[in-house]
């Protein structure tokens, strides 16, 4: 990431915002009087005519708004994270690659998928990613379409140097489309989770769990792992899922937002969006702390 000022960042803000505001009006512009030629003539040359210096300025846009997003992030993401981690490193046009979230066996994949954002470090000895998630499925028969969004929000991994003998899924009731693997005819049976329930009445209330040892389940599932958890739900106010998977430790938080992106139409003061990420990334040292996931069991 290269050096810049706030003042650089606003030049750029107001930049791309004017290119936009000339790109809506001229492609309201074009469709409109373009519609009214069509009626008046038959022919659409006039409206495809006016679309073009339309998109000219569409195209100036979307480069005013990458040096935007490029300089914002420079500065907001660079003094959030200041102090906040034993080490770090940001680099916002990668994420997680596709083939490694579908290879964690615990989240519906869809066919439409994006990551960004995507920061490497270490907190309290703990190594960690995290990264802007989107996974969604576009279906469409030739005369409709939709989307169905499966996940638009952040993806989280916590490494140790214990690998687990098996799978442990812990989602909230509300977390829709992971990948239970409970299926008798879909499921290898080496793969095959089962769902179980805690002792904690309060606790299976909130959250749904499949895994493929019970032993191990509870072992990792302590009453203060538990606790801290339904806690966490509360402060995310969103639903989210967990998956012990081989060394790693996996959170995927459904808060429907692209968390780290610039504000384009609205104005903003360097300290109001340094704070704002500064809060994304507590997320980071937030299960750490709360789940104690440095302490003994995690790296043995």
């Amino acid at each position: 990431m290269y050096t810049t000022s706030w003042a650089d960042v606003e030049q750029k803000q107001n930049s791309a915002r004017l290119w936009a505001l000339i790109a809506i009006a001229l492609t309201a512009f074009g469709v409109i009087y373009g519609f009214y030629t069509i009626m008046q003539t038959g022919k659409p040359f006039v409206m495809l005519l006016l679309l073009v210096p339309a998109g000219i300025f569409w195209v100036l846009f979307c480069r005013c708004n990458k040096a935007y997003r490029k300089a914002y992030k420079s500065v907001v993401v660079d003094q959030a994270a200041q102090g906040m981690f034993d080490r770090y490193v940001y680099t916002p046009d990668a994420g997680f690659d596709s083939d490694e979230i579908r290879a964690t066996g615990i989240m519906s994949m869809g066919n439409r998928y994006n990551s960004e954002d995507l920061i490497e470090g270490a907190y309290k000895g703990v190594s960690f990613k995290r990264a802007d998630m989107y996974i969604a499925h576009y279906h469409s028969n030739g005369k409709s379409s939709y989307t169905v969004v499966y996940l638009r929000g952040t993806w989280l991994t916590f490494t140790y140097n214990k690998n687990f003998i098996s799978d442990l899924q812990i989602m909230s009731k509300g977390f829709g489309y992971s990948n239970k693997k409970t299926s008798r005819l879909f499921t290898l049976k080496e793969e095959r989770r089962h769902k179980f329930e805690t002792e904690n009445e309060e606790f299976n209330a909130q959250f749904t769990c499949t895994c493929q040892n019970d032993a191990e389940a509870f072992y990792l599932l302590t009453p203060h792992v538990m606790q801290m958890l339904m806690l966490l739900k509360s402060e995310f106010g969103c639903e989210f899922m967990v998956g012990f998977v081989q060394n790693r430790l996996h959170f995927a938080i459904n808060s429907g937002n692209n968390n780290m992106e610039p504000p384009l139409f609205s104005s903003t003061s360097k300290e109001a969006e340094v704070e704002k990420t500064r809060r994304e990334l507590k997320i980071i040292t937030n299960i750490v702390d709360s789940l104690a996931i440095d302490r003994k069991i995690f790296a043995e």
